[in-house]
């Protein structure tokens, strides 16, 4: 994995806004994560279709699903994430699916991937095969799954409110030649009847 030395901090905080006004996805909600606990995801909780975060590039995204525009939310901001954006070929199946890569991927490097059962009519995606409302993590993270099930395989949420939670874990890095980053990963989602309709999986080292 390609990393960039920032402070955990200005990572945790990079982003620090009231959840005010409907959540409507993942994207509704800002990058502060409260009490990580200790941990980290599993290999297959940040693989979807073959693409792990901190392995593949937004390249490796494109060679998959075909060219779409790269841009950024908000657009002027030079630190937010460089997105690629692909939606469902089938027009009664409003899925899409977003691949980032933020500063410690080298904006390049995936860092982030987000399933959405429905995206706002602003953000650029285009019509892609394979992309539908059965797109599951390797570990079976799905759009439809019952809150609970991600209750019992990541255990208490690190943070919740009305129609969300987050599942944040931090440890020192695994890898040999960099034992003095940290890793921070973890899981964001929301719900409607106690079923989650979007989320967010994300993986980041920094020192």
């Amino acid at each position: 994995m390609r990393v960039i030395s920032l402070t955990l901090a200005a990572v945790m905080l990079s982003v620090s806004l009231a959840w005010t006004g409907d959540i409507n996805s993942v994207r509704d909600l800002p990058d502060e994560l409260k009490n990580p606990r200790k941990g980290r995801l599993s290999l297959s909780d940040i693989t979807l279709f073959d693409i792990r975060i901190g392995r593949e590039t937004l390249d490796d995204v494109r060679s998959l699903f075909g060219k779409t525009r790269t841009f950024r939310e908000p657009p002027k901001s030079v630190s937010a994430a460089k997105e690629l954006c692909y939606a469902s070929s089938n027009p009664a199946d409003e899925t899409c699916v977003i691949f980032g890569s933020g500063p410690m991927g080298g904006w390049s490097n995936i860092t982030t991937f987000q399933v959405l059962s429905r995206a706002s009519q602003e953000l650029p995606c285009t019509p892609a095969p394979g992309i539908s409302r059965a797109v599951a993590t390797q570990s079976g993270i799905r759009l439809g799954m019952p809150v609970m099930e991600l209750r019992s395989k990541f255990g208490h949420p690190s943070d919740q409110g009305q129609g969300f939670v987050i599942f944040s874990f931090e440890q020192k890095s695994d890898h040999p030649k960099r034992k003095d980053f940290h890793m921070l990963s973890g899981v964001m989602a929301t719900f409607a009847n106690r079923r989650i309709t979007s989320f967010k999986v994300f993986l980041i080292e920094s020192k």
